[in-house]
């Protein structure tokens, strides 16, 4: 019983830490030229100069946008805003 308890416990647990990370939506991603007409959007940057840096590690056609999920929820990132 004690076994139990103890398992759901955990899975409660990671249930509400896995629950929290997926609610967290950064501002920036990077649509990234990985060849053949590939292009993913990587979202996980917090800013567009951490975006821009390695935008160079995907070639020159690879370029940053505002996440549109972000926007939609926030509004324009703070370093758009003027």
């Amino acid at each position: 019983m004690r076994f139990i308890a103890i398992m759901t416990a955990i899975i409660g647990t990671l249930a509400c830490s896995t629950g929290q990370a997926a609610e967290r939506i950064v501002p920036w991603c990077l649509k990234a030229s990985m060849g053949r007409g590939w292009t993913p959007e990587l979202c996980y940057f917090q800013t567009w100069a951490r975006c821009n840096q390695e935008r160079f590690l995907y070639g020159p056609t690879s370029f940053c946008i505002v996440n549109p999920q972000y926007y939609f929820r926030y509004g324009e990132p703070k370093e758009l805003r003027r």
